[in-house]
């Protein structure tokens, strides 16, 4: 571009030259016409030189941005490389918890598959309790459930009722799921589970030493009237809960009900009634429903 610089600059001061020449007579017009050709083509040339620099410095500046591009984007790959290698050497814990074990220490070689450390959360546990087919028919799923262990009673809920029968116990899983304040329960250990598989209202609730056996079969209980004289009843019991039995049928409300010395009674014998000592009488009063003065009582009862 230079030279055509050059050629053109020199161009147009030979045809000013011939111009001024022209005008004063001492030059033919052809001459001056020639020059002026010549400075026209020179001026094309420039341009054309022009237009080609500019095309190289185009073509150069897209190489170069290309070229930039390519190392920031190697750059950009080094470094996520660098943070995945970098994060290899942090081991994170997904859960809240603390460590009940570790395997492997500073400068030892950890094995893939093999653990480094294990992380328990026990602020909530989970116990297991194998259930009979028969009794597990009535659990469901949230129901409340106690854990009793040496450590206190923790209330819980029923969180899963396997589908399955174990084969070799012919029992059926139960998980109670409970809070685990001041992390008493430890996992491993051996705990009561005690679950409410439902709630009776409205029904009769005696002692279980009330219950005698019938000569007939079945069982009974021995009523005292008015006029202080066992009758021999028949009733059908239900549910069980600890020393309170559930009487379905055969008994009402109030009926007086022989729960110490029943056995050996004969029917349409006199007996007197003997009122309960204190010290029974606040033990009835701690338990919820619980019939008193050997009276059949109307109350609700819980199946466990």
């Amino acid at each position: 571009m230079q030279v055509a610089q050059q050629v053109l600059d020199a161009a147009q001061k030979l045809y000013d030259n011939r111009v001024a020449l022209q005008r004063e007579g001492a030059l033919a017009q052809k001459l001056v016409d020639d020059a002026k050709v010549a400075m026209v083509q020179a001026r094309g040339q420039l341009e054309q030189a022009q237009r080609h620099l500019e095309a190289l410095n185009r073509v150069s500046q897209r190489e170069a941005i290309r070229s930039a591009e390519a190392q920031l984007g190697a750059a950009k790959a080094h470094y996520e490389n660098s943070a995945v290698q970098l994060s290899y050497a942090q081991i994170r814990s997904p859960i809240a918890g603390v460590v009940a074990d570790r395997s492997v220490y500073p400068g030892e070689m950890a094995a893939s598959g093999t653990p480094i450390v294990s992380i328990m959360d026990i602020s909530q546990v989970v116990a297991r309790a194998n259930v009979p087919v028969k009794e597990a028919a009535a659990i469901r799923v949230g129901r409340p459930a106690r854990l009793t262990g040496p450590d206190g009673d923790f209330a819980g809920k029923v969180t899963v009722v396997s589908p399955a029968v174990d084969p070799s116990t012919t029992t059926v899983e139960v998980w109670v799921q409970a809070a685990n304040p001041g992390e008493r329960l430890k996992p491993g250990g051996t705990i009561r589970v005690a679950i409410v598989a439902e709630t009776i209202q409205n029904t009769i609730v005696v002692p279980a030493a009330a219950l005698l056996n019938s000569d007939e079969g079945g069982q009974k209980v021995m009523v005292v009237g008015s006029d202080s004289i066992a009758h021999e009843r028949k009733v059908s019991v239900g549910v069980r809960q600890g020393d309170r039995v559930q009487v379905v049928s055969g008994l009402q409300e109030g009926d007086q009900v022989v729960t110490s010395g029943g056995l050996g009674l004969e029917d349409k014998a006199k007996v007197a009634i003997q009122q309960p000592k204190p010290e029974e009488e606040d033990e009835d009063k701690d338990e919820e429903n619980k019939p008193e003065d050997g009276k059949a009582k109307d109350g609700k009862g819980k199946k466990e």
